[in-house]
């Protein structure tokens, strides 16, 4: 056996976390394919390790760890043995060792599980993604010290708390000034994201059957998380001014809306659109999502105040994040919710756990009392409409032919929608291939799509970068016709 056993092993020390760690994966491999069996003896660990010239404490550490995972029996003054096996333990075994893998068992997914898209491999950021700011601009130096100063701050108590003090009294004082909120400090909670407030609320409102009404177009997300509570979706039409209000009587138990910077369209809700809102969500005891994902950045004229702000029933729950003035690996949600909710939503808060780690919070706190926050946004503000400007102005000069093309007012992405509505899929597909990531305006229609466009993000580039990415766009836009024969006959 002691032979035996030692030309079964190959111990490399470059190999993994340690000689230790080796021996253990390549042992425990051994006895899961059955090259050991049960009840067979394996030589002392003095023994061992001199034919395997390691260290006897080696051994006896991986002999020690065996037998806490149940694969060997030690006993003093005995030579260890395999243990009996009720059967392998698939992805147990490890350190490098191939085995066959194990038929996995069929799983049944729920109906919302099973709809959903494939999650998007992690990649580099090409040009025209959206959501997603310009990190190169951030101040990460700033951003440093109120780290390094918040991992110094003493401990709290009690040790845990979901939502830092100091944190919601700083993003109260930021969200009234910039936004109009009104609120107590203890009415804002805060959240990983902002979509995690989206689900929160519809977690602790909506049951089954539901009514809930969507923007359409709209964000994916927001169907994705009525669709996991079984709501009944009803997706509204927009125009020029945002979210419609349908006249059919309908009593929806919530509404999700971006009145600000409506997306994907940019448009943004009126005053009297406003109001109409607030006074159907009263009459109906709804309450209404306010998803503020990038007020932050109006560039025409002064910016309307946050629907929020208008809100006398307290039916208005105000939703924003970090991420988009920041930086995508910040992950702090916001959301101020009227004090009748305040309750349940801190519940629920807790019983599934969506906390934002706490020194990032504390961080927070200080990055916006020290005016940080808002210097890089009003920095920002400047630099993305001079990027809006460009990008407007290098598409209407390269494909303005099969583009129509008009600058938002705000946000970090504008909609350019195909003039002869051919099919947006085909078209972003052909610009993944010029590495470019455009978002087709058909995916975002809950329903049948009455339009084609492309949704492009102009935040996350410099000048130079978009005018660059623009002439790539039309190399794709004019592939379609390059894929035709004569007549327009497909080759």
């Amino acid at each position: 056996m002691v032979a035996v056993l030692a030309d079964l092993v190959a111990l490399d020390p470059r190999r993994g976390p340690g000689l230790s760690a080796d021996l253990t994966a390549q042992l425990r491999a051994l006895i899961v394919r059955g090259r050991l069996a049960p009840g067979a003896m394996l030589p002392s660990s003095r023994r061992f390790a001199q034919d395997l010239g390691v260290s006897r404490n080696t051994v006896m550490a991986a002999w020690d760890q065996l037998a806490a995972e149940g694969y060997l029996v030690v006993r003093q003054g005995c030579r260890p043995v395999v243990a009996a096996q009720d059967g392998p333990a698939p992805g147990s075994v490890k350190g490098g060792v191939d085995l066959p893998e194990s038929p996995s068992l069929p799983l049944a997914l729920s109906t919302w599980a099973a709809a959903l898209p494939a999650a998007p491999p992690e990649a580099g950021l090409l040009p025209f993604r959206t959501g997603f700011s310009d990190a190169r601009e951030f101040p990460h130096a700033a951003w440093a010290r109120c780290l390094r100063e918040a991992g110094r701050l003493p401990p709290t108590d009690p040790p845990f708390v979901a939502n830092s003090p100091a944190l919601q009294a700083a993003l109260l004082d930021h969200l009234a000034a910039a936004r109009g909120v009104r609120a107590a400090a203890d009415q804002v909670v805060i959240l990983p994201t902002a979509r995690a407030a989206l689900a929160l609320v519809a977690a602790i409102l909506l049951d089954p059957g539901d009514e809930a009404w969507i923007e359409d177009p709209g964000y994916p997300g927001s169907r994705a998380a009525l669709r996991a509570v079984r709501a009944r979706i009803r997706p509204v039409p927009v125009d020029a001014g945002g979210l419609t209000l349908p006249e059919d009587g309908a009593r929806p138990k919530l509404v999700v809306t971006t009145p600000s910077h409506q997306f994907p369209t940019g448009s943004l809700m009126p005053l009297s659109r406003r109001r109409g809102l607030l006074r159907l969500a009263a009459a109906a005891g709804a309450v209404v999502v306010e998803d503020d994902y990038d007020g932050e950045f109006h560039f025409d004229g002064a910016p309307v105040p946050a629907l929020q702000a208008l809100d006398e029933a307290g039916c208005v729950v105000y939703a924003g994040t970090f991420s988009k003035a920041t930086l995508p690996a910040i992950r702090i949600g916001t959301m101020v919710v009227p004090r009748p909710l305040l309750a349940p939503v801190l519940a629920a808060q807790r019983q599934v756990g969506l906390f934002a780690a706490s020194p990032v919070q504390d961080a927070l706190a200080l990055f916006l009392r020290r005016g940080h926050y808002r210097a890089h946004v009003r920095r920002m503000r400047r630099l993305y409409r001079e990027r809006r400007d460009r990008l407007v102005a290098a598409l209407r000069e390269h494909c303005a032919d099969r583009l129509d093309v008009a600058a938002p007012a705000g946000g970090l992405q504008l909609l350019a929608t195909l003039r002869d509505g051919s099919d947006d899929v085909a078209v972003a597909a052909r610009a993944t291939r010029c590495g470019l990531d455009v978002l087709p305006l058909s995916r975002l229609y809950a329903g049948p799509a009455d339009r084609t466009g492309l949704l492009l993000g102009f935040a996350s580039c410099r000048p130079q970068e978009l005018a660059a990415a623009a002439v790539r766009l039309a190399e794709a836009l004019g592939a379609e016709d390059e894929d035709l024969g004569p007549g327009g006959t497909a080759l």
